[in-house]
């Protein structure tokens, strides 16, 4: 079970050295984990969309 977070700042604090694995590459996260990655900005924002 995974814990739960009311924000994103605090998902980040409890998750960020996670993040090392998305190193070079753009990431959006909300408070659930991180819900689009890639190296290319436009992909990684068209993966918000899809993932929403």
């Amino acid at each position: 079970m995974e814990a739960e977070y009311t924000t994103a700042k605090e998902w980040y604090k409890a998750n960020r050295r996670e993040l090392k694995k998305y190193r070079g590459q753009w990431i959006a996260y909300t408070n659930q984990g991180v819900i689009s990655c890639d190296r290319d900005y436009r992909k990684m924002k068209d993966g918000i969309r899809d993932s929403c």
